[in-house]
């Protein structure tokens, strides 16, 4: 069953010192006291409970609410303070995805003693209760040039319910775009941040790519200004005065994630109680944290994955990999602020288990729900849409991302032009139907985009083997390589997409006759830093192909004696993944010649299991798998290899036109002075790798570095012979752009890793002549023996 959320969302306003603190401080106060539940408002009991609730942990509830609600202000309970067990700040802990369970208990246990209740939520977010657009702040402007400081929104939903775009709260940037004729409290205006954020954009080629954003005018600060929170104080006073009246039990929801951002703004939540007063801070463990060391009494078995997602952006961590808790930092305060620790302890029969189970998925849609309307109205709020009944809207099958609602309303205004026939002078209203069309067009599109590709989450790994490689294979999506990220090796690439990329993408035009057949080997070779794993990693990505990184190096370590096993589940998970891209990073350390017959039988028979799998996987035409394997030395491969390696590509070192395009690629984003001449540079670096190259723009790029330090030093030095204050620290703006000697000084310190005249580059060249793409294919008279099948 779906149990609904309080509506009460408590939490601090950032104040800027041109506002009137007290009133601000008075209004929230009032918000608190407005959200306070009385008994009679609250439905559930605990005789009625309707979820699973052990004995052993209703029992430690009622033993600590007991003493303190039945025995209020009694002398003999005040002198209990050292006693853990009963101290009045419980942390309630549990599983992810059970926080409406955690709330219908606290809400059960009011109940029970006739107490009032207050839910807080997120102590650090902006105010959410409210429900009047701000106006912007008096007297400011923000004229092109001004220093800003990003305060985020004054209304916010009470969940994070998409994936964070824009900056966080803090990061400071200065305005380079200001539209004044713009009268919206939503006016926006182009800020450069001092640090590359999330979904940012280069305001039109103002600033750096992933530097800029444009940000509604009510979301900035002065840089000057100082700020108060407001918040854990005022909490802290209506609890004080509201338990004069009567007892009072206090809810903090996810206190542990702001812990992780602010944990001295919370340190007054650890100072004595009135008499009455229970607060109960609710923390969920992921998944991961279970796994590592599950706390005793605590083992809820993990949730859907659609669920797992759903709880991981309610509580702010973002799919992409977005932010990651501090789980020791965050336990540490939280066992300090909260010592008396109780754990839900989970059913221990199998059917009340799964009912329990079926329970908390069907909170996870009602959450899912709440969140996504309430990202929606936010969207349309801030871009003046007016929408009736957007609660009506059936989604509950996933939680829409920031760019999903963006979709939605796009499709959905779209959609209501076409066939509405709306008056284009009034205030744009968006009937529901219309943002109806708009879900079903990304409901589609999403079922579109995952039909090829597997998703991970779906794969169901047979044995510890495949599981292990599970957790190391990167989805399509997650690689973040294409060919653009590759400077030059056209050639390599064209017959890369002609080879893997299309057989993959389209395996029906390879159905016909024996001869139009994928490869399922390809061997790239050259010198080292070259760009053969961006390439493998761009193959994937172009391809929608799920990549599996195989070091063959690490297999007999990392199993000892069971490396057969590995090597099996490389290729039957790589055929649960289909389409999959099997690299193997440098091949020749397992699967090179015989060069000792005392090898080790383990080593052998894993050798042989190898490639007997990778055999069978080139009689199965239908199956969308490829080996793509890297190699610095080629002519260490057995024949036995080779065969099945039947395309090998040349890696091999750029020339000056190669370079100079690698040179604009890995210099895209840097200030470069106008005497700056990539050409020359190419032409002065014969013999340099692709990584060269970039170690020598990085040896390059901190040169300006160096001479800013030394600017501020010099400075420092004239202002104490002057008698001067110290001067302020210089900027990132203050970093010159890079000049040509600059380059002319990398050079000399960071020379080519592989000189064209070794002799591995001309067993390299000789090698490719004999068996490479393009090769003279003059066959060597004496060819070692394989003892491979």
């Amino acid at each position: 069953m779906g149990m609904k959320l309080s509506p009460t969302m408590i939490t601090p306003i950032s104040v800027s010192a041109g506002e009137n603190y007290q009133s601000v401080s008075q209004t929230f106060k009032d918000g608190l006291k407005r959200g306070i539940l009385c008994p009679d408002a609250i439905q559930v009991t605990l005789e009625n409970f309707p979820y699973y609730l052990s004995e052993n942990t209703k029992s430690k509830l009622l033993t600590t609410a007991s003493i303190h609600m039945e025995h209020r202000g009694k002398r003999f309970i005040r002198s209990l303070w050292g006693i853990l067990s009963l101290n009045q700040r419980i942390l309630l802990s549990s599983s992810s995805g059970t926080e409406i369970y955690q709330e219908t208990i606290v809400k059960a246990l009011a109940k029970k003693f006739g107490a009032r209740l207050l839910i807080v939520d997120s102590l650090l977010l902006p105010a959410a209760r409210c429900t009047k657009v701000p106006e912007p702040l008096n007297g400011v402007t923000f004229g092109k040039g001004s220093r800003v400081k990003y305060i985020g929104p004054i209304i916010k939903p009470p969940f994070h319910t998409f994936i964070h775009r824009g900056p966080s709260n803090g990061y400071r940037g200065r305005v380079m775009l200001a539209f004044e004729n713009n009268v919206s409290s939503f006016r926006k205006v182009g800020v450069r941040f001092d640090k590359p954020i999330p979904g940012g954009n280069d305001l039109g080629g103002l600033c750096d790519k992933d530097h800029g954003f444009f940000c509604p005018f009510n979301e900035l600060l002065p840089s000057s200004s100082s700020d108060k929170q407001v918040g854990i104080d005022e909490l802290n006073q209506v609890i004080s005065e509201e338990s004069k009246s009567s007892t009072l039990i206090v809810f903090v929801k996810d206190l542990e994630r702001t812990l992780t951002r602010s944990p001295e703004s919370h340190e007054s939540l650890g100072k004595e109680l009135p008499p009455g007063v229970l607060i109960i801070a609710s923390y969920t463990l992921a998944t991961s944290q279970i796994d590592k060391s599950p706390p005793k009494g605590l083992s809820f078995p993990a949730l859907g994955n659609d669920a797992q997602a759903l709880i991981n952006s309610l509580l702010g961590s973002s799919g992409s990999k977005l932010q990651e808790r501090n789980n020791d930092y965050s336990i540490k305060h939280l066992t300090k602020l909260f010592p008396n620790r109780i754990y839900i302890e989970p059913p221990k029969d199998k059917a009340q288990l799964s009912y329990l189970n079926k329970q908390i998925r069907l909170d996870a849609e009602s959450l899912r729900a709440k969140a996504n309307v309430l990202s929606i109205r936010k969207f349309l709020t801030q871009c003046e849409i007016e929408c009736h009944d957007v609660e009506e809207l059936p989604i509950t099958e996933r939680l829409l991302t920031h760019d999903d609602v963006d979709k939605v309303v796009g499709y959905g205004i779209s959609y209501h032009l076409e066939h509405d026939k709306p008056n284009m002078d009034a205030k744009p209203v968006l009937p529901t139907e219309s943002l109806k069309h708009g879900l079903e067009r990304i409901q589609s599109e999403s079922m579109a985009s995952s039909s090829s590709t597997k998703a991970l989450k779906d794969v169901v790994t047979e044995n510890e083997f495949e599981k292990s490689l599970l957790s190391n294979v990167i989805a399509p999506h997650e690689i973040g390589v294409t060919f653009d990220d590759i400077g030059a090796l056209e050639c390599v690439k064209d017959t890369l997409k002609e080879l893997i990329i299309t057989p993959l993408k389209r395996p029906e035009l390879f159905s016909k006759g024996q001869l139009l057949k994928p490869a399922k080997g390809i061997l790239l070779f050259g010198p080292p830093g070259t760009g053969k794993t961006m390439l493998a990693k761009a193959v994937a990505t172009e391809s929608g192909a799920s990549f599996m990184n195989v070091s063959m190096s690490s297999i007999a370590s990392k199993w000892f004696g069971e490396g057969e096993k590995y090597v099996k589940a490389i290729f039957s998970l790589a055929s649960k993944l289909s389409p999959a891209v099997i690299f193997l990073d440098e091949v020749d350390s397992m699967l090179g010649k015989r060069q000792n017959r005392e090898e080790p039988e383990t080593t052998r028979r894993m050798k042989n299991e190898f490639m007997v799998n990778w055999e069978g996987l080139l009689t199965k035409d239908d199956e969308r798998v490829v080996v793509l394997a890297a190699t610095n030395r080629p002519y260490d491969l057995d024949e036995a290899v080779i065969r099945r390696l039947p395309r090998r590509l040349m890696v091999n070192l750029p020339n000056a036109p190669n370079r100079e395009r690698i040179l604009k690629l890995i210099l895209s984003k840097e200030v470069l002075a106008e005497d700056v001449n990539l050409e020359s540079v190419a032409s002065m670096t014969d013999g340099y790798s692709g990584s060269d190259l970039k170690n020598l723009c990085v040896t390059a790029a901190g040169r300006p570095i160096r001479d800013l330090l030394e600017r501020e030093q010099k400075e420092k030095s004239l202002a104490i012979t002057e008698g001067r204050p110290d001067p302020a620290l210089l900027t990132a703006d203050d970093i010159r752009p890079l000049r040509m000697d600059d380059f002319k000084s990398a050079h000399d310190q960071v020379c080519a890793s592989v000189p064209l005249d070794s002799e591995n580059m001309r067993e390299l060249i000789q090698w490719h002549d004999q068996y490479g793409d393009g090769g003279s294919r003059r066959k060597s008279k004496e060819q070692a023996s394989s003892y491979y099948m």
